[in-house]
């Protein structure tokens, strides 16, 4: 049986840690106040939320990414990934098809019709490249 909170990947169980707000701001704080010592961080942590020695404490590398993600974003959270999305106007239509034509003219670009044959499309890129 899983636990509550827990992951369960090839047979093997990983419990997901998760910090609560304050307990990231105490540790992003007792970081500065530390002068960036990650084991004085944990010995505070241990003690602020009454952790005893053996239990789980935030990593080094978990401080320091909460530390990194609140001088970027002034928050501890995850930052948000993926790439930026762009609307689809005419201007930005016309901009990408000069775009495509210009590498298309300047032989950056090989434009294969849909309906060649794969294997005649092969050598025809390898002709055309060699």
């Amino acid at each position: 049986m899983m636990p509550p909170g827990g992951v369960a990947v090839n047979s093997v169980q990983f419990e997901m840690e998760s910090w609560t707000g304050a307990q990231r701001a105490f540790a992003v704080k007792s970081f500065c106040k530390n002068n960036g010592s990650y084991v004085a961080v944990r010995r505070e942590f241990r003690k602020k939320f009454g952790i005893n020695r053996n239990s789980k404490v935030p990593s080094a590398h978990t401080v320091k990414t909460w530390v990194n993600n609140f001088e970027e974003t002034g928050s501890t959270v995850k930052k948000k990934g993926g790439s930026v999305k762009t609307v689809r106007t005419p201007q930005n239509i016309v901009a990408v098809r000069a775009s495509f034509e210009q590498k298309v003219l300047a032989g950056r670009l090989c434009v294969i019709p849909r309906n060649w044959d794969c294997q005649k499309a092969v050598s025809v890129l390898f002709y055309t490249w060699t």
